[in-house]
């Protein structure tokens, strides 16, 4: 058995020859298994327990069983490497998953396909135009902001319909719903389609640092008032005229303070206790029937209401929903101005169960609608904008569907 340990000093790949009763420590440089809590991806070969592969910013193999390394795949070539994967009747098939995509070799390493082998891509949020054929926007992990037409010219869709649209990359990107030559995203840009012309349009410029945001900020327009666009740090920013002028909409709402988790146990430190504060709003839900109902949740476990478009706010956050705790994404009901979802990711909290909160009162009492579901975390939740359905997604991206009845609300 091999080991990736991030440990400090005590750092290194491991290696047990009695299936786990004892560990040696074979090496210590953390090239090969450096920031652990990123990659940690450790294989050996399947018919040769000395062979063995580690996936990092190089992916390296090993053929005296960790003692010595060479690098198998790595710079040039910008990848971080995630995951192995090695045929386990024909070793010398290795599937090396990074950020931009997927690379195989089939001879052992001598020559690998690139990543316009097959369609692959790391995306975070997904967004869509209303041109025809439509767009499908996105932040690509290490690869840039990307649009996609649903559509191709030469009878399929091919990487030349996959086109940057001067986002950087991760998070959000939302085209103008009156526009789709206009292109937001980022932290923050405008991008015209007709002129290739990228701007900086944040309002942080000039403003001296003073608020914070996380590199999936989101963007997204109200669905009533096409023109306005939210834009989310710590606080919530709005722009009526394409990001000249912003207007900040609500104080800060995060939480002042914090516990530290009693996951990080052993690893806690007595800095932790004096940090300055980090949340911010990951998460905006503006009504789909009230244009001054808005709903925010934080990475920080706090879920927010404005009735009146900005001008005051209301802590709505469901009782017992601890700090650390992440309001990972809201929806708003298609149908009721009191009702939104709220998928909460908790694994920060060593909580691995799904979380999936519903109110219909504006917040002043919550559901958790989970029965049924796997005993995964769960990141999404959508509803059905015509039929009372709503979609989930969990940690490994599988899809569910609930179907609630008219009368009962069962699921």
């Amino acid at each position: 058995m091999y080991a990736t340990v991030d440990a400090g000093n005590l750092g290194g790949i491991y290696r047990s020859d009695d299936a786990g009763e004892s560990w040696k420590r074979m090496v210590s440089d953390n090239r090969y298994w450096g920031r652990a809590a990123d990659f940690a991806e450790v294989k050996a070969d399947p018919k040769n327990p000395d062979i063995v592969y580690s996936a990092n910013v190089v992916t390296w193999k090993s053929t005296d069983g960790a003692k010595t390394w060479k690098a198998f795949r790595g710079a040039p070539g910008g990848d971080d490497y995630h995951r192995i994967w090695i045929n386990p009747d024909q070793p010398n098939i290795i599937l090396i998953a990074s950020d931009q995509g997927a690379i195989i070799t089939v001879n052992g390493g001598e020559s690998f396909s690139s990543w316009y082998n097959q369609p692959t891509a790391q995306f975070y949020h997904v967004s869509t135009d209303n041109a025809f054929p439509y767009n499908v926007y996105s932040g690509q992990q290490e690869s840039g902001s990307v649009s996609i037409a649903s559509r191709g010219n030469d009878g399929r869709i091919t990487f030349r319909e996959w086109h940057p649209v001067g986002a950087e990359e991760y998070g959000y990107i939302a085209a103008d719903p009156k526009d789709p030559n206009i292109i937001y995203g980022g932290k923050i840009s405008r991008y015209d389609k007709r002129t290739g012309q990228t701007q900086n349009i944040s309002p942080e410029v000039g403003r001296g640092g003073k608020y914070r945001f996380l590199r999936t900020a989101p963007v997204l327009f109200n669905p009533i008032d096409q023109k306005t666009l939210y834009y989310a740090g710590n606080v919530l920013f709005k722009t009526t005229d394409g990001g000249n002028h912003w207007n900040v909409i609500s104080p800060d709402l995060s939480r002042e303070s914090w516990d530290i988790p009693k996951a990080v146990g052993v690893y806690t430190k007595e800095d932790m206790k004096t940090m300055p504060r980090r949340g911010v709003i990951y998460t905006v839900a503006p009504s789909y029937v009230d244009i001054n109902t808005i709903w925010c949740g934080t990475d920080d476990g706090l879920i927010h209401i404005t009735r009146d478009g900005g001008k005051t706010w209301k802590n709505v956050t469901p009782p017992g929903l601890e700090s650390w705790s992440q309001i990972s994404l809201m929806d708003a009901s298609h149908t009721s101005a009191l009702t939104v979802y709220a998928a909460v990711n908790r694994i920060r909290c060593d909580d691995m169960r799904p979380h999936i909160y519903k109110t219909t009162d504006g917040g002043n009492t919550w559901k958790e609608i989970v029965n049924g579901l796997p005993n995964d975390p769960i990141n999404v939740v959508r509803e059905d904008p015509k039929k009372k359905v709503c979609c989930l997604q969990d940690q490994s991206g599988l899809f569910i569907f609930l179907l609630m009845t008219e009368k009962t609300g069962n699921h």
